[in-house]
């Protein structure tokens, strides 16, 4: 079982892992504090175009209502976040993660409903739409395998990005998403040229 997480690129590496593990801790650390210090971090969040709340487009993935929401994304974020982490390096990782975070922020901020919109699920949809592309651009079978198993696993995710429920942010969703597909095709690997 070990060859075959070694030839998908999975091998377990503390300091490949690093990166997620700095993320979740200042996920959670984000959480705490505003539980410790009684303080309302959800206004800090993104409220489309608000230019006063222009500096949600980077917090909000930092921002959970409750322990429930909080911990949802935790889940989903470590599975989708070690898979990435694991076929890149730590500062790939969390490079790929600022710029999701960026991307969607402002997808929504530009586009959203007039609400807070908070939470990691975001980042999660972009990892989630980042893997799939993968599978397609990479051009490695390690790669089809992974996003396919990830399909087939978390594939009821993409109604995440439709307007199903009012009081969860699926534009959040569809732009995570849709960031993660950008840049995974900007990561596509160039094809070497062969000479006769």
């Amino acid at each position: 079982m070990p060859s075959v997480f070694r030839r998908l690129g999975l091998v377990p590496d503390r300091r490949k892992l690093s990166g997620l593990l700095f993320l979740v801790l200042l996920i959670w650390g984000t959480y705490l504090a505003g539980v410790l210090l009684s303080k309302d971090l959800l206004q800090y969040g993104i409220l489309p175009r608000d230019w006063g709340n222009i500096s949600g487009v980077l917090a909000w993935p930092f921002l959970h209502a409750d322990l429930t929401h909080l911990g949802n994304n935790t889940l989903t974020l470590l599975v989708f976040g070690a898979i990435i982490s694991l076929r890149s390096s730590s500062s790939e990782f969390l490079l790929l993660s600022f710029m999701i975070t960026l991307y969607a922020g402002l997808g929504v901020w530009l586009m959203g409903r007039p609400y807070l919109h908070v939470g990691a699920s975001g980042l999660v949809f972009g990892y989630f739409g980042y893997i799939m592309t993968r599978g397609i651009y990479d051009g490695r079978i390690s790669s089809v395998l992974i996003s396919t198993v990830v399909m087939l696993l978390f594939g009821g995710m993409i109604w995440g990005i439709l307007p199903t429920d009012a009081r969860v942010s699926w534009e959040g969703h569809l732009f995570g998403f849709l960031a993660g597909v950008v840049l995974a095709v900007r990561h596509k690997p160039k094809r070497r040229r062969r000479y006769a």
